[in-house]
């Protein structure tokens, strides 16, 4: 409590005492002891504006004595008498508490400023729990593609070289089997730093431009990627090799692969189908959380319905009471209700190398140096899409059975049949001169 409100509410001006120093009078206050005395107050006494100012500055417990508070009021004087500072103990009071507020403020600025890239990203990805379908992507970006290059740095100070080092290094890196990482998950990871600066920004944690928008205006093809688009699909015959062989090698593997070649699944959606999202009653497969972030539902034809048919009568075929139960033992609740699993009852994560081998055998592949023209497991989705366009199909109706998020992804397969474009116009060339259309117009 001030000493203004101590005298307000405590103490009346005839109780106050007297000083040999001008314009300071003490007061013992009985309900406060210090040193086994009681406490004693101080008060101010000057004149302003034709008034009599009286104004509290504190307890000698608090470090006041009438020296401390002469010299507090002879500088109020002064002030007064050159119009200039503060000129009175309120206004001093109230411009202390602003500095200090100011030097709160100042300090947590510099406390954000000086906070590691760790404790950001970390708290960007608790956020990204609760707001993206996709935050395990993230946080496996984070942790095993960014945190070593950037989590101990400063976020005032991760500039441009931080971060064309991290690519440069992330282009060197080597991933899982000795791969090297693609260009999509460099520019993934870059977006990434990106969007929790974005999210420090909105937070009020972070000031200035974004570091990762900084380097893309210098350096123009900072977040430009190779053009990875596959133009590889398969013909019929080519697929109908694929799967036969697929077939003697492993019936699961083929069984995935019929399932995008005729549905345009992406391998993860795959993994993810569980046999509550099979309706075989209405032939159709409901896609929960796809890429795109909208569901969608595919379609089971004739050959699926039998595939699927096959699966379900297999899984319910009875089996040993032993064997039931170290499956149970084995696989996660969550896993059994999988339409694929792995070898060990649980989720499938990526494709088999066997279907690299079968390729392979039959020479899919052979003399093919650029990648983008290789036969992967994600040419069956592409071969669906293209088959769509090559019969004619609507580039809309394409788009949703492929679930893209947008049509500039589906544009792609326009071209894939150039033969019926040149069929239409050559249509329109030889024309029928011997039909007289007759246009009616209103008069």
């Amino acid at each position: 409590m001030h000493g203004g409100d101590v005298e307000r509410s405590m103490l009346s001006q005839s109780e106050f005492g007297v000083t040999t120093v001008v314009g300071v009078r003490p007061k013992e206050v009985s309900t406060r002891s210090y040193k086994g005395k009681p406490d004693r107050y101080f008060l101010i006494r000057y004149g302003r504006e034709s008034q009599t100012i009286n104004e509290g500055v504190g307890f000698s417990s608090e470090g006041i004595d009438a020296k401390y508070a002469s010299t507090v009021r002879a500088e109020i004087v002064k002030n007064i008498r050159l119009g200039t500072g503060c000129q009175s103990l309120a206004e001093k009071r109230a411009l202390e508490s602003k500095r200090q507020t100011e030097e709160l403020v100042r300090r947590e600025a510099q406390k954000r400023k000086n906070m590691p890239f760790d404790k950001l990203a970390v708290k960007y990805i608790e956020w990204a729990k609760g707001e993206k379908k996709s935050w395990k992507d993230d946080q496996s970006l984070y942790l095993n593609h960014i945190k070593s290059a950037l989590g101990n740095i400063p976020i005032k100070d991760i500039s441009m070289i931080h971060l064309e080092k991290l690519k440069r290094g992330l282009q060197l890196k080597k991933g899982r089997y000795g791969k090297k990482l693609s260009d999509a998950t460099i520019k993934h990871c870059l977006v990434l730093i990106r969007q929790i600066f974005n999210r420090a920004i909105s937070w009020g944690m972070y000031e200035g431009t974004n570091p990762i928008t900084a380097t893309a205006r210098e350096n123009k093809k900072f977040l430009k990627i190779a053009d990875n688009k596959r133009e590889r699909f398969l013909s019929r015959e080519e697929a109908d090799l694929l799967l036969d062989e697929l077939k003697n090698r492993s019936q699961q593997l083929h069984d995935i692969c019929q399932l995008s070649l005729y549905t345009g699944l992406r391998m993860g959606e795959i993994f993810n189908l569980n046999w509550n999202d099979i309706d075989l009653e209405h032939e159709n497969i409901s896609i929960k959380d796809p890429k795109s972030g909208e569901s969608r539902n595919a379609y089971i034809t004739p050959p699926l319905s039998k595939l699927f048919q096959r699966i379900k009568d297999k899984v319910s075929t009875p089996q040993p009471l032993s064997k039931l139960l170290q499956k149970i033992k084995g696989n996660a609740s969550k896993a059994n209700g999988l339409v694929f699993k792995s070898s060990n009852g649980k989720k499938i994560r990526e494709i088999s190398n066997v279907f690299n081998r079968v390729t392979e055998k039959l020479g899919l592949n052979e003399n093919v140096t650029d990648q983008r023209d290789k036969v992967v497991a994600h040419t069956l989705r592409h071969t669906f899409a293209s088959w769509l366009a090559m019969q004619g199909e609507p580039i809309i109706t394409i788009q949703k059975l492929m679930g893209h998020s947008n049509i500039e992804m589906t544009l792609r397969y326009a071209h894939l049949s150039p033969s019926h474009e040149r069929t239409a116009v050559e249509k329109l060339a030889r024309g029928n001169r011997n039909k007289v259309v007759n246009l009616k117009t209103k008069n």
